[in-house]
């Protein structure tokens, strides 16, 4: 079917909840698509397979299934323990164990995206003969400095894939990168998204930064490497918003300024009732004084803080 998306989330019970929140939004803005979602966890791991599916009842225009699945314990698979990964990172790698054989198209997300507007133009984005479609971190120098590549190579964020499965199947992607992975372990600091870079940066289509607008394009002062007309552009048509960082719209001092758009979808879920565990009355005190504080003595407190 033209109109029907296969969607892959791979995720564990502490991630359930933003998960609700990132369909929610996928389907509450793509109306004219029936979705395909399937959800992976690791074998073993219980999931709230129930609640999630009545978080998505708003709406017919899906289907959902919940797979688990473990990496071959012969896989070496590595994580940054300074990063706070889980093994879930590299599940995405076993995509084609996931879908039938006919389905030759599948658009990954991470769980902590909200979508905010109809996603059919990246469902029917052309790849033009790459194996994937990805959006560039703007001037990131990860892949030059950890994986040897060029600065025209660029480096793109993993949190939103594009991936032709026909072709993944037909090339053995997976093999491909799990020999890079064992061959250049030393080298992965964000380790799957590194992995995907170095192996496949030549093999991409780069999509727009509005398919997966990270936390640089909202932080003040902007740092990235756009002129402010190409910034305003992404903002003002921006269809995923990634949160990825350590600032997560779940936490109390979340200071992202599109947050607002993590808790709306929150209030179509189950999980609409959730207080941060951080909104301790403390905390509540310490955030009003913070916005009556004149910005000057906010940083003459950071600095006697620092010493």
């Amino acid at each position: 079917m033209e109109n029907r998306a296969n969607i892959l989330i791979c995720t564990n019970a502490s991630y359930l909840q933003h998960v609700a929140v990132c369909l929610s939004s996928l389907i509450t803005n793509s109306p004219a698509i029936f979705f395909n979602i399937v959800v992976v966890s690791r074998s073993g791991e219980f999931l709230d397979e129930k609640k999630l599916s009545q978080s998505l009842s708003f709406s017919k225009q899906h289907t959902i299934a919940f797979r688990q699945f473990s990496p071959p314990p012969d896989c070496f698979l590595p994580l940054n323990p300074n990063a706070g990964y889980t093994l879930d990172i590299w599940t995405r790698l076993w995509v084609d164990e996931f879908f039938e054989r006919d389905v030759d198209r599948v658009l990954y997300l991470d769980g902590d995206i909200v979508i905010t507007g109809d996603i059919s133009p990246l469902w029917h984005c052309a790849l033009d003969g790459a194996l994937l479609g990805a959006v560039d971190i703007p001037g990131s120098p990860q892949g030059v400095e950890r994986l040897g590549l060029r600065p025209q190579d660029g480096y793109f964020n993993s949190g939103v894939l594009l991936i032709d499965l026909k072709q993944w199947r037909d090339t053995g992607a997976l093999k491909e990168v799990l020999r890079y992975v064992s061959m250049n372990s030393a080298r992965l600091h964000d380790p799957d998204q590194d992995a995907l870079n170095g192996c496949f940066y030549h093999r991409r289509k780069r999509l727009e930064y509005k398919w997966n607008a990270i936390r640089p394009f909202f932080r003040k002062p902007i740092v990235l490497p756009l002129s402010p007309d190409e910034i305003d552009h992404v903002l003002r048509d921006v269809r995923v918003i990634h949160y990825n960082g350590v600032s997560k719209p779940w936490s109390y001092f979340c200071d992202h300024p599109r947050r607002g758009e993590y808790n709306k979808y929150l209030q179509m879920t189950e999980w609409r009732n959730f207080v941060p565990a951080d909104r301790t009355p403390i905390n509540v005190l310490r955030k009003h004084v913070a916005r009556i504080l004149p910005t000057s003595l906010k940083h003459l407190i950071k600095l006697i803080a620092a010493k």
